[in-house]
């Protein structure tokens, strides 16, 4: 019988290692694949990426898939958050975004870094 999804939300990497690690002895070949993954890519703690997310939704109004690609890839120019960012339907308002707030965005994902080590 298929499954229905009811819900989905989007979730950072470190959530995702942290899930598969719980269940890592039953994990199929494609989820230990995806655990390497996230071992390999995750920069902040499971709690520093939700916090650093709340903020950035919060504080900035990025919608959380955009706070949540922000977390995972943790940019640390402006250039970097453009690129990121560049994706999403809201880049022309978020481009009209002062370099003060981006300034900011990047300021706080230089905390979660700091708070994750």
């Amino acid at each position: 019988m298929p499954r229905k999804i009811l819900s989905s939300k989007p979730i950072p990497i470190a959530e995702v290692k942290k899930l598969l690690e719980e269940r890592e002895q039953y994990l199929n070949p494609f989820q230990l694949k995806t655990l390497n993954y996230t071992k390999k890519y995750s920069k902040l703690t499971p709690e520093q990426a939700e916090l650093l997310i709340t903020k950035l939704m919060n504080e900035y109004g990025l919608e959380r898939e955009e706070a949540v690609q922000v977390a995972d890839i943790c940019p640390e120019t402006l250039d970097e958050l453009r690129t990121i960012l560049s994706g999403y339907r809201r880049l022309v308002s978020f481009l009209l975004f002062s370099e003060e707030k981006m300034r900011g965005i990047l300021n706080l994902v230089e905390q979660a870094l700091e708070a994750s080590k």
